[in-house]
């Protein structure tokens, strides 16, 4: 447990076929606005820690035959495009807070995790 009894949590946001840039301008600002009211209401309650959008550019590292290689990585499908750590009494709670995500207004998928192991 973290600050007065919270845990942190992650809240991952992925999307398919470069959707974001799909959007109309407008749309794209629109949302950025919800973003940053939620992001805002999050904060005044104590509960937001970070975020930040996910670079598009990948490199994927891979050992093979005791060698690590890196090559560029550009999948279409199951692309992370950011994330949130969020602070939350357990998961229920960080799903709870999770479900007013922007991302989910525009066709992004939402996974929520904790962001650390069980110290048991």
């Amino acid at each position: 447990m973290t600050i007065e009894g919270l845990s942190p949590f992650l809240v991952l946001m992925y999307e398919d076929d470069n959707a974001w840039a799909l959007l109309p301008s407008s749309r794209q600002r629109e949302l950025m606005e919800l973003y940053g009211a939620w992001v805002a209401s999050l904060r005044d309650q104590g509960l937001f820690v970070s975020g930040a959008p996910a670079g598009r550019e990948q490199i994927l590292l891979q050992r093979i035959n005791d060698v690590v290689e890196a090559r560029s990585y550009a999948p279409t499908r199951d692309v992370l495009t950011g994330y949130f750590v969020l602070r939350a009494h357990d998961l229920a709670h960080a799903v709870a807070l999770a479900r007013r995500c922007p991302a989910l207004l525009h066709g992004e998928r939402v996974v929520v995790r904790p962001a650390a192991h069980d110290e048991e």
